[in-house]
């Protein structure tokens, strides 16, 4: 459509215009195809860094992308979705450089506890509850959670009866978690532990947790100072601990 005034001068230049833009979009569509296809710029070498639980192969069938195939094709975020959908994976990132590496950088979960999935079997999950594995029978030593719903499959999250247990080793020191062999719901919903000493902690209600913590590791000191093996250590009221050996 032309407005009235416009003149041959013009004209001309709109439509010479309009053929350069033309030639330029033809131009690099075929730069584009060309170059995505040529050899030069394929997946020449593939890194993965992170991997501690996870095997290489567990990851690689998950790319979508695999040695030869052009950096194009390379869907990063399609790839950290699969990814980022294996029960060890918290989070992955796909970097894709030119030269035709593709770098894979895996975060994983750590495991802080187990939770058991059927009698003498145990999973192990993360600090906010993913399930990694299934039922072992032979776990590691970490602290065992009873007295909550069994683990489901790996992948999933525990149920929310373990929230405030999980709560408790989360807001515990590496050293302080370690000295745990388990963690338990008693059937009035207060929370009762033992340590790897055999001795019994009862922290009470959920309630106050950092508090009763700060509690606990003021008096295990204590009592390693004394050389003390007190059988209980009551911080249900963290103002007022109390250590018993009945």
């Amino acid at each position: 459509m032309f407005f009235k005034g416009d003149t041959p001068w013009r004209l001309a230049t709109v439509r010479r215009l309009s053929i350069w833009l033309a030639v330029v979009f033809i131009a690099l569509t075929a730069a584009y195809l060309i170059v995505g296809r040529s050899a030069l710029l394929d997946v020449e070498e593939i890194k993965v860094y992170g991997l501690h639980h996870l095997t290489l192969e567990e990851v690689q069938d998950n790319f979508g992308f695999q040695l030869g195939d052009s950096l194009l094709s390379v869907d990063k975020d399609l790839t950290r979705e699969k990814l980022e959908g294996l029960p060890w994976v918290r989070s992955a990132e796909i970097i894709r450089s030119w030269g035709g590496l593709v770098e894979v950088v895996i975060s994983e979960h750590k495991p802080v506890a187990l939770v058991m999935t059927k009698p003498t079997y145990w999973a192990l999950v993360a600090n906010e509850g993913t399930i990694l594995t299934r039922g072992l029978s032979a776990p590691p030593e970490l602290p065992r959670l009873s007295g909550v719903r069994a683990a489901g499959p790996p992948g999933g999250y525990l149920a929310s009866d373990s929230s405030a247990l999980l709560a408790l080793l989360n807001a515990m020191s590496p050293d302080l978690s370690q000295r745990f062999s388990s963690i338990r719901r008693e059937a009035d919903q207060d929370i009762v532990a033992t340590l790897v000493s055999n001795q019994e902690v009862i922290f009470g209600d959920e309630q106050r947790l950092a508090a009763k913590i700060i509690a606990l590791s003021a008096v295990i000191d204590y009592l390693e100072e004394e050389n003390r093996m007190d059988k209980k250590i009551d911080v249900s009221v963290p103002e007022v601990p109390v250590v018993r050996d009945d």
